[in-house]
């Protein structure tokens, strides 16, 4: 693993050569490794449009200090469910946790996005959150006892 940690520390060194510093703070203070990882995937792709997004989200919008992070994140992860937007869910709630928000805090926004997303979409979230919080080993499930149907 000696390596792994030398190849993060280049790409690392990499980006902060490369882009908004603070945004880089900003990002990683809020997802850690799983920001670096995206903006690696895009400054693959295009380095103008990373530091565009880079700049825009994460120096401008996420350091405004308006919002304090526990509430932003807790905002945007109500937005992702009612949005259906799952592939983001489960960093939203890593970082909504990191940024200080309650396990009760975030079940409150899955519960209260069935209002505008709906019931089916509030139960996708549910999900999610139950096997995000399996996986972390902060909540044990049973296996269940029933299996649901195709009506589900």
């Amino acid at each position: 693993m000696p390596g792994d940690q030398a190849a993060k520390e280049a790409k690392r060194a990499h980006l902060y050569a490369r882009y908004n510093n603070k945004a880089l703070d900003t990002g990683f203070r809020l997802q850690g490794e799983h920001f670096l990882h995206r903006v690696e995937e895009f400054d693959e792709l295009d380095p103008t449009f990373t530091e565009a997004w880079l700049t825009w989200i994460y120096d401008n919008l996420y350091n405004r200090n308006v919002l304090d992070d526990k509430t932003r994140v807790l905002i945007v992860l109500g937005e992702c469910i009612v949005l259906g937007a799952e592939m983001q869910f489960p960093n939203h709630v890593r970082s909504a946790m990191r940024a200080g928000a309650t396990q009760e805090e975030i079940r409150e926004v899955i519960f209260q996005s069935a209002i505008y997303g709906g019931i089916p979409k509030m139960i996708v979230a549910m999900r999610s959150y139950r096997k995000l919080m399996a996986d972390l080993g902060l909540i044990e499930l049973s296996e269940p006892v029933f299996r649901g149907d195709a009506r589900e």
